[in-house]
């Protein structure tokens, strides 16, 4: 899920990937292989060159963790994800309210938690989450980084079912 994510703000090298997470060539070369053998990262052809190969996450800009499996290793693999997304978002809640009083006046103006109830149908939570990932996208590039002022963001959306309470 991390080398996803990074690739998610630029295309890399399993070297650059290996660098980031602390981990072997070795091992982020296997997991490459294997996202890309799963059809959601690609070879980047247009940079590199040699023994170099550059990789880059493949449209849609976000992972449908549904794996449609109804095995029971396919929906522990399910949870498992699933998990691992809320994780990442307790990380970035729980490092927001620690550090609160040390964010200056501004980027607190521009922090933002929301939620709201809609009744949508599977397709309109689908075109729902592939609108907000069209409007994200567009700020994750270099040159979006680049921009006077730009500062790195934490972005989350969920769209999950209500599930009634007893």
């Amino acid at each position: 899920m991390r080398i996803l994510e990074l690739l998610a703000q630029a295309p890399a090298t399993a070297t650059l990937l290996a660098k980031e997470l602390g981990e072997s060539t070795g091992s982020t070369s296997y997991h490459l292989r294997a996202l890309a053998r799963a059809g959601v990262i690609e070879e980047d052809t247009e940079r590199g060159s040699g023994r170099e190969r550059w990789w880059r996450r493949r449209p849609p800009g976000y992972l449908q963790i549904a794996t449609g499996a109804d095995d029971p290793e396919g929906r522990a693999l399910e949870v498992v994800m699933w998990t691992d997304m809320a994780d990442r978002d307790e990380e970035a809640l729980h490092r927001f309210f620690e550090r609160l009083p040390q964010i200056d006046r501004e980027w607190r103006r521009g922090a933002a938690i929301v939620n709201w109830h809609a009744w949508l149908t599977v397709d309109e939570a689908v075109g729902l989450a592939e609108h907000v990932t069209e409007i994200v996208v567009k700020y994750r590039d270099q040159a979006a980084k680049d921009r006077p002022g730009a500062k790195r963001v934490f972005v989350s959306f969920r769209a999950l079912p209500w599930v009634e309470g007893e």
